[in-house]
């Protein structure tokens, strides 16, 4: 009977959906019912252990978000320089380079947006290793963005960066204290 009784508030858990629940216990007892099914619900959510639990930590997660607050003048084949930082764990982004540099093997998540100057032509590339991925090309009257979104498989020591196009000289990243030009990656799974 006891079980039959709290199966509606398992039911609305699981589902997400959240209403009164009417039952013959007591609000303590269902409120401390509900923070354990919460707390179940918590470790389970993407282990992917059968329940172990997801046991990484911030610090052991592999994720950045570099950003620029001034124009970056490109010649052909130029590295984008997001020179200034918000988030580096594990100091997997190189300020100086502008290169993220794999710590750990798994599937990742870059995003980036990048303003041109007004009336000007940007073309640019995201680069895995030696490998043209994702391509941005704004073209046209007033600021424009170009953005990159990808998802890839990276070994250990994998290279990501963004890169103007060769054979296109003279462009320009803008950016000011608005921090319009942003690039972020993150591990997903290992």
């Amino acid at each position: 009977m006891f079980i039959l009784q709290h199966l509606p508030i398992v039911c609305l858990v699981l589902s997400g959906q959240i209403c009164v629940v009417s039952s013959l216990c007591s609000s303590k007892l269902e409120n401390s019912l509900f923070d354990d099914l919460i707390g179940m619900m918590l470790k389970l959510k993407g282990s992917g252990h059968g329940g172990q639990g997801n046991t990484s930590t911030q610090k052991d997660t592999p994720a950045f978000t570099a950003y620029r607050n001034s124009i970056q003048s490109l010649s052909s084949n130029a590295v984008v320089k997001f020179d200034k930082l918000w988030t580096n764990t594990m100091n997997a982004y190189d300020v100086s380079t502008g290169v993220f540099t794999a710590p750990l093997p798994g599937l990742y998540h870059f995003s980036a947006v990048v303003m041109s100057e007004d009336g000007k032509t940007l073309f640019l590339h995201l680069w895995h290793n030696d490998t043209k991925t994702a391509g941005s090309y704004t073209q046209g009257d007033g600021y424009k963005t170009g953005t990159f979104d990808v998802v890839l498989t990276l070994k250990k020591g994998d290279r990501i960066y963004i890169r103007c196009k060769g054979g296109h000289d003279s462009q320009n990243i803008f950016s000011n204290g608005d921090n319009y030009s942003t690039f972020s990656g993150y591990l997903l799974v290992k």
